[in-house]
C-alpha cells in the first residue's frame, strides 16, 4: 500500500511534459531557419517571402517530422516548397512543389 502511494504521489508530483507556445515558437523558428537554409541549397536564388502551412504529428509515431509550406520566389518565378523538419536530427528536407 505505501509503495502504491509514493509511486502515485511520485506521478502526481512529476512536471506536465506538454508542449507550451514558447516551445510551439522556438520549433517553429527552428524549422524555418533549417528549411530556409535546405531552400537555398536546393536553388541558390530561392528567396522565401511566408510559411502559408503548418503541419505537425507526421512520422511513424506521429510526432518525427514537422511540416512547413512555403511561398516565394525562385529567379523571378512564383514558387512553393514543402519542408520537412526532423526534430530529432535538427535537418530539414525541402522539395519544390509544381504549381498549375
Amino acid at each position: 500500500m505505501q509503495k502504491s502511494l509514493c509511486l502515485m504521489l511520485l506521478i502526481a508530483a512529476a512536471p506536465a511534459f506538454a508542449s507550451t507556445p514558447a516551445a510551439w515558437n522556438a520549433l517553429d523558428k527552428a524549422a524555418q531557419t533549417a528549411c530556409a537554409k535546405a531552400t537555398v541549397k536546393l536553388a541558390s536564388k530561392a528567396r522565401i517571402q511566408s510559411v502559408t502551412a503548418r503541419i505537425s504529428g507526421i512520422g511513424g509515431d506521429g510526432d518525427q517530422y514537422y511540416g512547413l509550406l512555403m511561398r516565394g520566389r525562385t529567379a523571378n518565378s512564383p514558387s512553393q516548397w514543402l519542408c520537412l523538419y526532423d526534430k530529432r536530427a535538427k535537418a530539414a528536407q525541402v522539395r519544390e512543389l509544381e504549381t498549375r
